[in-house]
């Protein structure tokens, strides 16, 4: 099978992890040939560290032998890089979420399929080996029929957005950064929600940086976005949920990702790792732990680009699909929506629940099954 030759766009901090999945070959149809930042410096650290070119995406869009951009560049850009890679023809992958607004997002995903183009949207944690065990779980009927789900995070954010600012700033906060893990997870299972409630609070909004040797050290800024964000969830298939997020808590951070059925509780591994332990629970017993029947356990982001490349090849919808992505974008558009209303949201984008990744591909070395059996 031809591999796909992709660029990255955006060198920050997230980038390694993806580069250096591709370039070592984990993902066999993925080709990395290329990387951008808007930072000269940062692209040619990164070209020369994983032996690339170092392009403007300029000429990455003007590159006919690239196929796929993979978009690592903050939420604020993901508009206008997603656009213009679109308009030049490439497939993009992009980090969650897919734009800022809600418009833009809907615009994008028109874009993508006026142009018959293939567009991914993060989070991939999702079809990692705790995901697909705990679908594995659902489809199988190992917890009866889901009725009610809870997602919930905290961590401080207030820390982590004195290096990475772009979290207390609109388009991002605990809701659209997290969000997505969270709501994506639970949309692969249960599929599509109909309707949607929140209430949402800005805490202690005014803040200084406190991080010494930070480039804004000392400086005021004020949060643009809710730090703490509960609401509750009407999915089409029944099944209320509730989710709770709070990003002004203590530096640990914890999660809870919940499924409760008729016969059984599911408790899925953390939605923003791959191979979380997956525990169920039964009646008259203690919850134990589900054997992982699925793989890429480890750090694997870029398996959703490497999906969406064998889908292009196979001529199929990838799983990680932009209506997916919209649908979980105009979510978290609508739990804001419904706070600042205080009225009910009714979704209005829907999409079909991605299949399960087939059984058995460990995905870390020790094979069981050839990757594009595993991705196909």
């Amino acid at each position: 099978m031809k591999k796909v030759k992709v660029a990255v766009v955006g060198c920050g901090s997230i980038s390694d992890i993806y580069l250096s999945n591709i370039t070592s070959g984990k993902f066999q149809i993925l080709e990395a040939v290329a990387c951008s930042d808007i930072f000269e410096a940062k692209a040619k650290a990164s070209a020369e560290k994983y032996g690339i070119k170092a392009m403007t995406l300029d000429e990455i869009c003007a590159d006919k032998e690239i196929e796929m951009v993979i978009n690592l560049t903050i939420p604020a850009a993901h508009y206008a890089v997603i656009k213009q890679c679109l308009k030049a023809g490439k497939h993009v992958w992009s980090e969650k979420m897919i734009a800022v607004e809600l418009k833009e997002g809907k615009e994008l995903v028109k874009l993508a399929n006026e142009k018959g183009l293939w567009l991914g949207v993060a989070p991939d944690t999702f079809l990692g080996a705790s995901c697909q065990t705990a679908k594995y779980i659902v489809e199988h009927g190992l917890i009866g029929t889901p009725v009610s789900a809870h997602a919930a995070i905290s961590r401080n954010y207030g820390i982590y957005g004195e290096f990475l600012t772009h979290l207390w700033k609109k388009g991002a906060g605990i809701g659209f950064d997290m969000g997505g893990y969270y709501l994506t997870a639970l949309a692969s299972i249960l599929g599509p929600v109909k309707n949607l409630a929140a209430f949402t609070k800005v805490n202690n909004p005014k803040r200084v940086n406190t991080r010494v040797g930070a480039p804004d050290f000392e400086k005021k800024y004020e949060l643009e976005v809710p730090n703490v964000i509960t609401a509750t969830m009407q999915y089409k298939n029944g099944v209320l949920a509730t989710l709770h997020m709070n990003s002004d808590c203590i530096l640990d951070e914890t999660y809870s990702l919940i499924i409760y059925g008729t016969e059984g509780i599911l408790y899925m591994g953390n939605p923003n790792e791959f191979g979380n332990p997956v525990y169920i629970q039964k009646t008259n017993s203690e919850k134990v732990v589900f054997p992982l029947t699925h793989g890429y356990q480890e750090n694997s982001r870029g398996l959703g680009a490497a999906e969406m490349a064998w889908s292009i090849r196979a001529g199929r919808n990838n799983r990680a699909s932009k209506e997916m992505a919209y649908h979980v974008f105009e979510m978290m558009h609508g739990i804001m929506q419904s706070a600042d209303t205080g009225k009910e949201y009714k979704m209005q984008s829907t999409f079909e629940t991605p299949e399960a990744l087939p059984e058995g591909f460990i995905g870390d070395g020790g094979w069981t099954r050839k990757e594009e059996s595993a991705l196909i």
